[in-house]
């Protein structure tokens, strides 16, 4: 019995096929975004707890609104980046948002 399973072995080995080793590809590079836009988004601004002039009043409403515009811009150019970078690691294809952008 032990001679019979002996025998069978070499047999075996030659169904098998080692000479071609099947090698993952790489892991892809992920790249990282740039740093200006991963950056806090600033606050409103504080406007104390005096009375404010007219013209101090739209001083800071302009403040905020620059704020809030620079913040929704990085956060679109973060999600553009973001896209891009997985739409080339998936093969190139365009994303949803972007095709229908253009």
């Amino acid at each position: 019995m032990l001679a019979a399973l002996l025998s069978a072995l070499p047999a075996c080995s030659a169904l098998t096929r080692s000479d071609r080793i099947v090698v993952p590809p790489p892991a892809p590079k992920l790249t990282r975004p740039d740093s200006a836009l991963t950056t806090k988004c600033l606050g409103p601004v504080d406007i104390g707890d005096k009375p404010l002039t007219q013209a101090q009043l739209e001083r800071l409403w302009i403040t905020d609104r620059e704020r809030l515009l620079s913040c929704i811009r990085r956060h679109l150019a973060l999600r553009d980046f973001y896209a891009d970078r997985d739409a080339g690691l998936e093969g190139g294809k365009q994303p949803a948002g972007k095709a229908a952008a253009k």
